[in-house]
């Protein structure tokens, strides 16, 4: 009997405890890749800690084109952002891209492609364009005083530099809604 196991196999050894090389080598590298997967979810959540996002007011608004000259040409703008940069660190900002949305229709957007540069743990005053086309905001008007409840929406992109990664692009968004009686009766212009 021991001699007809010797025969059937070519090690000597039964089937079950041999491994070759290269199912060795997989084995490793399907270890190293769940190590890997397992551990990046991790860092992020570090990292998001880590980071907190900055809070933007709006301080004025600046028309920077006529209106008069052309009214269905858009309506250049310049707007002034304080950002108050809550981070230990300062943060380079490379690129901003944004739009705004009142109802269904897109009323503005600009994009900001020079470099800024938010100190830590302060405010900075920011200027960005901005441009509002006429038509979308005379509907978005016509909208907002047919109905009870409007509905509004910013998005956009940040472009932050980072030493190791290089730009890494962040996308934002906020969403709100209004009641546009109620707002003009708090401002003062109320109906009674």
């Amino acid at each position: 009997m021991r001699r007809t196991l010797a025969r059937r196999f070519s090690s000597g050894k039964p089937r079950g405890t041999r491994i070759s090389k290269m199912r060795t080598d997989k084995r490793i590298c399907l270890l190293l890749f769940l190590t890997l997967a397992v551990s990046l979810p991790s860092c992020r959540g570090l990292v998001k800690d880590a980071f907190k996002t900055p809070k933007i007011r709006v301080i004025d608004v600046v028309l920077t084109s006529n209106p008069l000259d052309d009214p269905r040409m858009p309506w250049d703008a310049l707007l002034s952002l304080e950002v108050n940069n809550r981070n230990d660190y300062p943060l380079e900002v490379s690129y901003v891209a944004y739009s705004a949305i009142l109802g269904r229709e897109t009323i503005a957007g600009g994009e900001h492609r020079e470099k800024i540069r938010l100190g830590a743990s302060g405010l900075t005053v920011v200027k960005v364009p901005i441009s509002l086309w006429p038509e979308a905001f005379l509907i978005a008007c016509r909208n907002v005083f047919s109905s009870r409840k409007i509905s509004y929406e910013l998005n956009g992109s940040v472009g932050l530099k980072t030493p190791v990664v290089g730009v890494v692009r962040i996308p934002f968004s906020k969403t709100g809604g209004f009641d546009p009686v109620e707002f003009i009766k708090r401002k003062g212009f109320g109906f009674n």
